[in-house]
């Protein structure tokens, strides 16, 4: 990290020139984030310089947590219970994602360069159903009903039984499903969407601060980077961060993913020990 910041020093000692390519350099002020039994979030800075910045580009910082598995279903009222039904499965989703920029989002680039480049949380997750399995899908023109019990893919993958069948849903339905991601995300403070979280200094300097929740998931991060201009990226740079649990915090977590069944039987005998306890401090008085 130093490395890279006296690199961006050096890059402002630079004479500009007007036919100067434009560039930009990026670096955390912290590379790992520990998360202790204390720890109630935290404020990242990430500092960086341009080259050849001009006053109609812009800045677009992005940091993206590691990706996991997520299964959602939808409510539905089935005898007068609640159940849930329809699930539809989204692979790699992000569990941490949030975006800082110089301006609104919406006025630095349109709708679709954003989805063509996948920078913001609605063109990130429309990116993810795209590249979800063609024949789970419904056509939005479809007559099949995607509540139909008797509804089949129409090509199955290799090893895919029809014993129990994903559902079918409809295209134009899908967005029901990414709003529910991105609303949940929201909640939990691990989507987040910064206007004006990016400050751009004097001489091409600039910085952006993000904010990590209590609540932020453990694993690889990578922080990117863009440099707009007239409404499309024209140079980007990216710098990792590690975010771990320490102290017992880490013991737990490690223990509890090492070795599941033992910590299972842990927290039996735990909660065995703690009800005898309270047992014999009640039948004292």
């Amino acid at each position: 990290m130093i490395a890279t910041l006296l690199l961006a020093l050096g890059l402002q000692g630079q004479p500009q020139i007007a036919t100067e390519a434009p560039g930009i350099v990026a670096a955390l002020t912290q590379e790992t984030v520990e998360i202790r039994e204390d720890f109630d979030g935290a404020e990242l800075v990430l500092y960086g310089a341009t080259r050849g910045l001009t006053i109609q580009d812009e800045i677009v910082v992005v940091l993206r947590g590691p990706g996991r598995d997520l299964r959602v279903m939808q409510k539905a009222r089935s005898f007068g219970i609640w159940v849930n039904s329809a699930p539809l499965e989204f692979d790699d989703v992000p569990s941490y994602y949030a975006i800082a920029t110089s301006l609104p989002l919406e006025t630095i680039a349109g709708p679709e360069e954003l989805e063509r480049s996948g920078i913001g949380l609605q063109a990130m997750l429309e990116a993810n159903a795209a590249a979800m399995e063609p024949s789970w899908l419904l056509g939005a023109s479809s007559a099949v009903d995607a509540a139909a019990p008797d509804a089949q893919p129409r090509n199955l993958p290799d090893g895919a039984s029809l014993a129990e069948p994903p559902a079918m849903i409809r295209q134009d339905r899908v967005s029901e499903y990414l709003d529910a991601i991105a609303r949940d995300g929201r909640r939990d403070n691990v989507f987040a969407e910064a206007q004006r979280g990016v400050e751009i200094l004097d001489g091409g300097l600039f910085r952006a601060t993000i904010a990590l929740p209590p609540l932020t998931p453990v694993g690889d991060y990578v922080a990117e980077v863009y440099l707009f201009r007239d409404g499309r990226p024209i140079a980007s740079r990216s710098a990792s961060l590690r975010v771990e649990k320490a102290g017992i915090e880490r013991f737990f977590f490690e223990f509890a993913h090492d070795l599941p069944i033992l910590y299972g039987l842990f927290c039996v005998l735990l909660a065995m020990l703690a009800g005898y306890i309270a047992n014999l401090a009640f039948n004292r008085r």
